[in-house]
């Protein structure tokens, strides 16, 4: 009993930091991909709420506890800086929302807390993010781990 649960943590927590490999870690570990789609939906929810709102809280602790104790600095346009203001401007929240499996759902959500964390499509923007990315990805990785379980 207390190994399925720590299983099902593990994969949640997976699910939650790096939500590319997440269904297939799941189906690799001998879930359908009924259940693979459910735990990865609970897990990439609850990792885009803790660090979107997390990212939120930190950000505006930041910006309250440093807005009148120092100048402000002189700001710096590096070529990283340019492109987060070129695709936060040109996509929004859904744009970083679908970007999930890609850049990960901590480092998207951290960006959102930054830009958008005043925005009420941005919650509902992750959760339906994660919600497609999870049919799409077990999709495509049960064929896969399923070709791989056979060689072994």
């Amino acid at each position: 009993m207390w190994g399925e649960f720590s299983k099902i943590l593990v994969l949640l927590f997976v699910s939650a930091t790096k939500f590319l490999m997440g269904p297939g870690t799941i189906l690799a570990s001998g879930y359908s991909p009924g259940e693979a789609i459910i735990i990865a939906i609970i897990g990439g929810v609850l990792g885009s709420l803790f660090f979107f709102y997390f990212g939120s809280w930190f950000f505006s602790w930041i910006e309250r506890k440093f807005r009148n104790k120092r100048r402000k600095p002189k700001r710096k346009f590096t070529w990283k800086n340019r492109l987060i203001i070129r695709f936060k401007n040109r996509f929004g929240v859904i744009g970083m929302a679908l970007l999930i499996p890609i850049i990960s759902i901590p480092v998207s959500a951290l960006i959102s807390a930054k830009y958008f964390r005043h925005d009420r499509k941005s919650v509902p923007a992750y959760i339906l993010s994660v919600v497609f990315w999870s049919f799409v990805l077990t999709y495509f990785s049960n064929p896969v781990i399923n070709s791989i379980k056979q060689l072994f």
